[in-house]
């Protein structure tokens, strides 16, 4: 009984209690337009080319054994449920901070309700953080096995979010490094990890778009990104000329007027919803848009910046709780989607418990990016104190992935950047020890 009383087992008891609570209170999941979507790809296995392939495949893997998202939400959470309990398996001397930071880990709304929702982001940070977990137990007894778990967590992470990949490298620096602590060529071991995650991924990610619809959803990607970089500029310089004045004078003109009216940093909903503006992108050939946004990026690179930096500042400080979706319950989606899977457009009394629960967290830090990345920063600098090489790198993992949207940032929604909150909770667990001991 003694033994159960000791910070350890009091802490790994909230993680599992409190995951536990969360799949109970979501269950089978919280489930937005594209999550309906993708069920629905994967029931099929056509998947829908605007989408990274392999969450709609997991998600129809599990809907064979039990129809619904239940049974790949609970494997969603399992891998941060074993991660967190990693982590603190691995705290050298766990005291009583170990305790409180499971217990404020568990009670962030981040775990309560954004954990029970079917999105890529939360498979992608899950995944990633355990994979980083898998080489801090490399880091702790050098194990072959344990690589090659990382690398296939990691390589998951990689084929689930399109930017995903930039884990990779940080990835294979870090298992280099820890090769060199256990007297093995770290170079080797780096660019060998990096050769097999990078490899790995990239075959996922073909296999599986065999099977999809062959459509155009990257390239709509770019172009619906493309425009939206030309009407903030346009809404910030009227006078602004590019090549889509010889191009395409009609979309310039659409752009310079009811674009430049429709954009916002916050999100480029307005502006792909605009009938218009929509038909006339998707008419255009992707050469004459990129012809137009490149010449924006190279002649015009301070107006440039402007308009992404305005575009990443949104997604960072995420200012506005509705437009940037702090906390979306419930089930919605495509009607004939939902019909054929079964599932029913509704909000259910414990949805509006979760969603009045993340509402007491809007005005404090805890839905502030800006106050993780501070933490994520102070929690490095004590990990390079310890000379905590994988926890090291699953920060600055996440660091670097924060970056990425200097350049794909196109809406403010919170749950692009709930990767980074969830690394720094994780990696302050692991540098809960007692500093005293």
């Amino acid at each position: 009984m003694a033994a159960l009383l000791k910070p350890r087992p009091i802490a790994a008891a909230i993680l599992v209690l409190g995951s536990g609570a969360m799949l109970a209170l979501n269950w089978p999941g919280q489930m937005s337009w594209d999550s309906v979507a993708q069920l629905s790809d994967g029931r099929s296995g056509a998947y829908n080319s605007w989408h990274p392939p392999v969450m709609a495949f997991l998600l129809g893997l599990f809907d064979r054994l039990l129809p619904g998202p239940g049974l790949y939400l609970l494997f969603q959470a399992a891998l941060l449920l074993a991660a967190l309990l990693t982590l603190l398996w691995l705290v050298p001397r766990p005291g009583w901070r170990s305790v409180a930071v499971a217990l404020a880990i568990m009670l962030t709304p981040q775990m309560a309700l954004l954990q029970g929702e079917i999105w890529k982001d939360i498979l992608f940070a899950n995944a990633a953080i355990a994979g980083f977990a898998a080489l801090a137990l490399a880091e702790r007894h050098w194990r072959a096995p344990w690589i090659v778990l990382a690398a296939l967590l990691l390589a998951l992470a990689a084929a689930t979010r399109q930017t995903g990949v930039v884990l990779l490298p940080v990835a294979a620096v870090t298992a280099g490094l820890i090769a060199r602590r256990h007297a093995r060529p770290g170079w080797r071991w780096g660019l060998g990890f990096l050769a097999a995650t990078l490899a790995l991924g990239l075959a996922v990610t073909l296999i599986l778009a065999a099977r999809g619809d062959r459509g155009e959803g990257a390239a709509a990607q770019i172009r619906l990104a493309q425009s939206y970089d030309l009407a903030g500029a346009y809404a910030r310089d009227p006078r602004l000329s590019l090549p889509l004045g010889q191009d395409d004078p009609a979309l310039e003109r659409l752009l310079k007027t009811r674009g430049a009216a429709l954009y916002t940093p916050l999100r480029n909903d307005p502006l792909a919803a605009d009938p218009a503006i929509s038909a006339a992108i998707g008419a255009v050939p992707g050469a004459v848009l990129g012809r137009s946004w490149q010449a924006l990026a190279m002649d015009h690179p301070g107006l440039y910046l402007r308009v992404r930096w305005g575009a990443f500042r949104a997604v960072v400080t995420s200012p506005d709780g509705q437009a940037c979706h702090y906390a979306p319950v419930g089930v919605g989606g495509d009607p004939a989607r939902l019909k054929a899977l079964g599932l029913v457009a509704q909000v259910r009394p414990q949805d509006r418990a979760l969603a009045w629960y993340a509402r007491l967290f809007f005005h404090t830090p805890v839905y502030a990016h800006l106050f993780w990345i501070a933490l994520a920063l102070i929690v490095l600098a004590q990990l390079g104190r310890q000379g905590a090489i994988a926890l090291s790198g699953l920060i600055v993992g996440a660091l670097v992935f924060v970056l990425t949207f200097v350049i794909v940032s196109i809406a403010c929604d919170y749950r692009y950047l709930v990767p980074l909150d969830l690394a720094a909770m994780a990696a302050a667990l692991g540098a809960s020890g007692r500093r005293d001991a």
